[in-house]
């Protein structure tokens, strides 16, 4: 079957020969070509040494890239192990503030003892135990006693327990 513009046949090699004239064609205009680096010597020894030279720059960026990479990976090593210095130094103050601080406790305890506090009242503050002589007993008036709220539950659980049992027999009724 013809294509659209003549120049191709599906399935024969026609295009395929025609690209190998057009590439022989090709070939025998470049011969004809002067190209002067390769005429003169001194025009290509030039060359070589632009080439050489454009080389030499290559190989020193990718070796200055390299050291850089380098020199990066190294100072975030060292950050890292200084991190892992301050935190073991961390580590160590905060295990021995926990020892302050259980000791701390400890003594607190200590002080907040009954008889710790009467050693100090007697030794430090000159405070001693009152002498019957000196104890003075007030009556109070019954307007200013407080009712305790226990007495008042109390007397919720009674007034409960007393309808407990009222249902209770209300239920027997009925059985």
């Amino acid at each position: 079957m013809a294509g659209a513009n003549n120049r191709y046949i599906h399935g024969s090699a026609a295009e395929k020969i025609r690209h190998e004239q057009q590439f022989n064609t090709d070939s025998v205009n470049q011969s004809n070509y002067y190209d002067p680096y390769e005429q003169n010597a001194v025009l290509k020894s030039k060359k070589v040494a632009r080439n050489n030279a454009k080389l030499k720059k290559r190989i020193m960026v990718n070796i200055f890239l390299i050291f850089g990479m380098c020199a990066v990976i190294m100072t975030r090593y060292a950050q890292i192990s200084q991190m892992n210095y301050d935190n073991n130094n961390l580590s160590k103050q905060y295990v021995a503030l926990q020892n302050e601080n259980i000791r701390l406790s400890l003594e607190i305890e200590k002080a907040m003892s009954l008889q710790s506090i009467r050693d100090i009242a007697e030794a430090k503050l000159d405070m001693h135990a009152p002498e019957k002589s000196q104890i003075v007993y007030i009556s109070v008036p019954r307007q200013d006693v407080i009712i305790l709220a226990e007495k008042q539950e109390s007397k919720l659980m009674l007034m409960a327990k007393e309808l407990g049992v009222g249902i209770q027999k209300f239920l027997n009724i009925f059985e």
